[in-house]
């Protein structure tokens, strides 16, 4: 398969944040009082990917959702400034390399279900803002994963990308947006149908 453009998963994918984000969830929920839910690393493993509201209604249903949104956003702030403060190591192995290297030959773009905000958090902390072409999540402008990997496409004339993701719903959202997709094994999901996959992220130097 020819590939000239990469598009990319964050989380699951580029790195893992589920034990900082744990710790940020079960502070801003202690600290708001409301909620006595004790959020695990896998808990957070099981639900990043999804949508905030998903997300919400996930761990707390017994809420009204104004308050599931208002806890959701405590999360989110609280999580934020803890995964841009932390020294622990998130980044899946060879990932600034790897993104270096790739650069050189085909534009690197980058696609979320995270909060407005999120992304450019990640890129500012590991300094890899000049390897990312375009990004876009639903919290920018409400659409799903499948809707923004496809306007990443349209905006940016992409002719032979692939969508590198690590659970069913990033194939899923590959296969509704006409892109084919690489399996990160690695990562926090697995995925029933048949893909190219790879085990560690420097693997896709093989695919350029």
């Amino acid at each position: 398969m020819a590939i000239k453009q990469f598009i990319f998963d964050l989380d699951g994918t580029l790195w893992d944040t589920s034990t900082v984000s744990a710790d940020a969830y079960n502070h801003a929920l202690r600290k708001d009082g409301r909620c006595d839910l004790v959020v695990t690393a896998q808990i957070i493993k099981n639900e990043f990917g999804k949508s905030f509201r998903d997300i919400a209604d996930d761990l707390f249903p017994g809420f009204a959702l104004p308050v599931r949104d208002e806890l959701m956003q405590l999360c989110a702030i609280t999580n934020n400034q803890f995964l841009a403060d932390t020294d622990c190591l998130m980044l899946y192995p060879d990932v600034p390399g790897t993104l270096e290297a790739l650069s050189q030959k085909a534009p690197l773009y980058m696609v979320s279900n995270c909060e407005s905000g999120y992304m450019e958090m990640f890129l500012q902390k590991y300094s890899l803002e000049a390897y990312i072409t375009d990004m876009e999540c639903l919290g920018n402008n409400g659409n799903s994963k499948a809707d923004n990997i496809r306007l990443i496409v349209e905006r940016n004339h992409l002719d032979h990308a692939v969508y590198v993701g690590d659970t069913a719903g990033d194939c899923d959202s590959a296969e509704k947006a006409g892109v084919p997709f690489i399996f990160a094994s690695y990562g926090f999901g697995t995925v029933a149908k048949e893909c190219l996959s790879i085990k560690h992220f420097s693997d896709l130097l093989e695919y350029v």
